[in-house]
This record gives structure tokens, C-alpha cells and sequence, in this order.
């Protein structure tokens, strides 16, 4: 007899782990309003469809400068709805605090004008004060211009108003709106309705942070609100690193009134920045093209389109100027001509750093052939010997055709006088400022980008350019130090000569017709 076969249950069959999808890809559960705070954010909207206007970028058609301001979808659902239709019973703001991320050209200045102009009419205060706290004075004079242009291009908003060199007055309600430069002392015994603080990362420290909130507590229960707009930073450490991680934590908690913001890339492990599936998820602004992301990736060295473009602090710190691999790909050995045009630029110390001096001459066909020297402390003087300088100096002009020897003055008046007043040497101030060193540093970027340059391997001019990060100024980025104990003399000599060598071989080749 043969036993009946024992039927068993097979085992369950366990169905794959899927990983959950990183944050920046979630998609969020909508939030729910009430019907009284959607009618107070919809009113933000509708004020800024009715009164205020885009100035900047091209006129209609192509442009949309002086048409009026239309919120897009993104702009409502994660700034001005979370801010303004969260709401208690009686219809009061619960959110106080706010931090809002986005990547260049995402109408950071256009968003925080609306706001404190909104607020300002549709929840109107006796004396009420109204700030926007941009980076510098230069900047405060740009966003003041831009809120003032839009009250003045509405006739309702102009009459209400009165319109002076650094202030507006709402008339009715004496309130006053200001943009204040962003140190501590133009922001103190302030005590503001409503401040925003633009491009955050630029601070060097929370004064600013820290005085506004501290002249705020009092106004917390009558609507006050403090927003935070900024892109990120160039390292992961700072204020705004610090108040992303604190404001972030605060705002999980149980009847939290902050508001956090961040768009942007994830780290590299989650979402790679040379993706533009990535680009274009941190860039959710629809007049941002994909040619335009695309032209800033082939453009910009990688952690600066990392941070501007992908809204992503660089995990790895200061940003180094120069890629180490287009340096190097550049160590040909230089090719001079003594007969063509050349430029020496010179940056100099007395101790503390080195006094670097370089030669460029630019070929027919572009190149910047490159010569360098570095000096240091003498042991025995205790300082650089500046008559060495003088001498190579000197012994450059005889033997090669030089057309303009620039000095940054600090350091090296008196010797810059001799070579001038002695041997009759084109003797020129370079002075450093930002403008001319964000120019020169950005130049030699192109110059190394297209590979038009020939330097030798020269030790030190390599080590030096290779020290090299970048520091963001108003005219772009220059030149700073990734460690503080590294020397960059010769970079800097490097930059001011190459500056000055390609503006010469531009003019000689498209020469100034004068015409009568």
C-alpha cells in the first residue's frame, strides 16, 4: 500500500525590499488649510497679480520685465501657502519662522518683495516696520530700487505712499519699509513687523540673525515674521549650515512655528549632480530651461554649479579655484619670444608670506607662456629681500620686450618708485580690489578651461595656484585660501600678469580705428 503524498504549503515567497525614495523625491502629502487661511494666502496672490510688477529681464514678448507678478504653483505651495494659511481659529499666522532655499535665479529678491509689501497692506500696523536685510550696501540700493520701482508703477500703491532716497511711508498707517546692509550695526534697536534676510550665506556670522530676533520678541504675537532666503553655501559649516540643521529640527516638532524650505539636491549618494533629471528637480522655476542648466554644467567648474545651480552645500569644503588636472595639463615648457610683447605681474611681502613675481607673454596664436620666482623670509635679515625683486625686475625689461610691470603698492611703494624713477621701467599699480581680482581670477579660469597656457611645472607657481579657492564677492569670485597657513602670492602674481597679458594681445589684435 503506498502512503498518500503529505500535501505542504510552499513558502511564502517574500517579495523584494524596495527602498524608500530619498526625501527630494517624495512626494509630499498635501497639506491641509483651512478655508480661512487659504482666503489670507490667496489674498498675498491676488495683491501681488493686482499691484506689483517683474523688473527684471527682457521686455514683453520675449521677457516678462513690467508685466505683472503671477506666483508659480511651486511658489504657493511650499512658500506662501505653509507661511500664510496656516492659521488658528482666529485667523493668526502660527508660522513666525521661515527658511526658504532656492538654487540662482529663483526670484529670491522678487518673493521677499512680495512678501513684506503684502503684509505690509493686507495686514496693515500703526508704525509698523518692514525690513529686507540684503548682503552689502550695494546690494540693499539694488533690492530697495526694485521695491520702489513696483510701488511707484502702481497708481494705488503710489498714492498711498510716499517714496524717498532710502525709505517708503504707507501714508495712512505712518508704517516704513527699509533694506538695511547686512552688518550688525545698521541693524540694531530695530524692531521689525516683518524682516527678510537675503542670500544668507554671505554672513559670517548670526549678529544680524540674533539682533533682528531679539528686537522682534516683542512683536511675535501681533504677526511678526522672520524669513531666511539664500542659496547655499560654499562649505558645509557657518551660519546658514547651522540654522538649516537647527530650523529643520524645529520644525518636525508638535506645534512648531517655523517653516523650512530647501530646494535642492540631495548628497551625491542619493542624487548625482551630473544628472540633469537632478537639475532639473532642483530647479522647480519655469523660466529656468534645460539649455540653461545645461550651458552653467559646461560652464562653471562642478562645485560652483553644485552649489549655485543644485542649490547643494559641496561636501568637500572651500572650492579650489583651479582643478589640479587642467593645471597639469598645461605643463608644457613655456615658449618665449624676446621680440613680443610681455607682462610682469608682482605680488609682495615683507615676512609673513612669500613675494612671488610672473612673466607672461601671450604667442600669436593665444598662449600664455609663463615664467615665475618666489621669494622668502632671509633667516639672517628676517624679512624679504626686496633688491633681488628689483634686480630680476630690471634684468627682465633689458632682455625682453616688457610692456607693463604691475604692482599691488602695499609692501613695495619705495621699490616701485626706483624701478620708475631710476631705470625708467613701466611701473603700474594693480591695486587688488574686488573688481579687478574677481575679473583676473575668472579670466584665468577661461585661459586654463581652454588649455592656453604654458607654465613648465614650475614647484612652487604650482603648489601656490593649487592653494588657491574661491571667496564670492559682488563682481563674481576671487582668489582666497583654502587653509589659512598656504600661500597663494604666486597665484595672485599669476592672475594680475595674466590680466593685464591678455587685455595687451586682445588690443594688439583688434587695434582702435579713429574716425574722424
Amino acid at each position: 500500500m503506498i502512503a498518500a503524498a503529505t500535501k505542504t504549503k510552499p513558502p511564502a515567497r517574500k517579495s523584494p525590499k524596495r527602498k524608500r525614495p530619498p526625501a527630494s523625491r517624495r512626494t509630499p502629502k498635501p497639506r491641509r488649510y483651512s478655508a480661512l487661511g487659504m482666503h489670507k494666502a490667496k489674498l498675498i496672490a491676488a495683491f501681488a497679480r493686482k499691484h506689483l510688477i517683474h523688473v527684471d529681464g527682457e521686455l514683453p514678448p520675449n521677457g516678462v520685465a513690467f508685466e505683472p507678478i503671477e506666483l508659480d504653483q511651486f511658489q504657493l505651495e511650499e512658500i506662501i501657502y505653509p507661511i500664510f494659511a496656516d492659521v488658528d481659529k482666529a485667523g493668526r499666522r502660527r508660522i513666525k519662522k521661515a527658511l526658504v532655499g532656492l538654487a540662482r535665479d529663483g526670484a529670491k529678491s522678487e518673493i521677499a518683495a512680495v512678501i513684506v509689501l503684502a503684509i505690509a497692506f493686507t495686514e496693515p500696523k500703526f508704525k509698523g516696520q518692514y525690513y529686507v536685510v540684503a548682503r552689502d550696501k550695494e546690494q540693499a540700493r539694488a533690492v530697495f530700487d526694485k521695491v520702489s520701482t513696483m510701488v511707484l508703477h502702481d497708481p494705488l500703491l503710489r498714492r498711498a505712499c510716499d517714496v524717498f532716497k532710502d525709505a517708503i511711508v504707507v501714508k495712512e498707517t505712518k508704517a516704513k519699509f527699509q533694506v538695511l546692509p547686512g552688518d550688525e550695526k545698521s541693524v540694531q534697536s530695530k524692531h521689525a513687523d516683518v524682516c527678510i534676510i537675503d542670500e544668507y550665506h554671505v554672513h559670517k556670522s548670526d549678529a544680524v540673525l540674533n539682533a533682528m530676533t531679539s528686537g522682534m520678541i516683542g512683536n511675535w504675537d501681533r504677526g511678526a515674521l522672520l524669513l531666511v532666503i539664500s542659496t547655499a553655501g560654499p562649505e558645509r559649516k557657518g551660519p546658514l549650515w547651522e540654522l538649516l540643521k537647527k530650523w529643520r529640527t524645529d520644525s518636525t516638532l508638535p506645534g512648531s512655528s517655523v517653516h523650512v524650505y530647501w530646494c535642492g539636491a540631495a548628497d551625491q549618494e542619493v542624487d548625482d549632480g551630473h544628472d540633469p533629471k537632478v537639475w532639473r528637480a532642483a530647479n522647480p522655476m519655469p523660466w529656468v530651461s534645460d539649455a540653461a542648466l545645461l550651458e552653467a554644467y559646461t560652464t562653471l567648474p562642478f562645485p560652483d554649479f553644485e552649489r549655485y545651480h543644485l542649490n547643494r552645500f559641496p561636501s568637500t569644503g572651500t572650492n579650489r579655484a583651479y582643478s589640479g588636472k587642467s593645471w597639469h595639463a598645461c605643463a608644457e615648457r613655456p615658449v618665449i619670444d624676446p621680440d613680443l610683447p610681455a607682462v610682469i605681474g608682482l605680488d609682495a611681502s615683507w615676512t609673513r608670506d612669500t613675494t612671488a613675481l610672473v612673466f607672461d607673454q601671450v604667442d600669436a596664436e593665444g598662449w600664455h607662456n609663463v615664467l615665475a620666482w618666489v621669494w622668502r623670509k632671509d633667516q639672517v635679515l628676517g624679512y624679504i629681500d626686496h633688491d633681488q625683486v628689483e634686480a630680476m625686475i630690471v634684468e627682465l625689461c633689458e632682455d625682453f620686450n616688457v610692456m607693463r610691470v604691475a604692482c599691488d603698492p602695499n609692501y613695495f611703494t619705495r621699490s616701485m618708485l626706483r624701478l620708475q624713477n631710476e631705470h625708467g621701467l613701466p611701473v603700474e599699480e594693480f591695486r587688488q580690489n574686488d573688481f579687478k581680482m574677481s575679473a583676473a581670477a575668472m579670466m584665468w579660469f577661461d585661459v586654463l578651461k581652454e588649455g592656453r597656457c604654458r607654465h613648465g611645472g614650475h614647484v612652487d607657481l604650482t603648489e601656490q595656484v593649487l592653494n588657491a579657492g574661491k571667496k564670492d564677492t559682488p563682481h563674481g569670485w576671487r582668489l582666497t585660501r583654502v587653509q589659512v597657513d598656504l600661500k597663494i602670492d604666486a597665484a595672485i602674481a599669476l592672475i594680475m600678469a595674466a590680466y593685464l597679458a591678455e587685455a595687451e594681445a586682445m588690443t594688439a589684435r583688434e587695434p582702435r580705428v579713429i574716425t574722424a
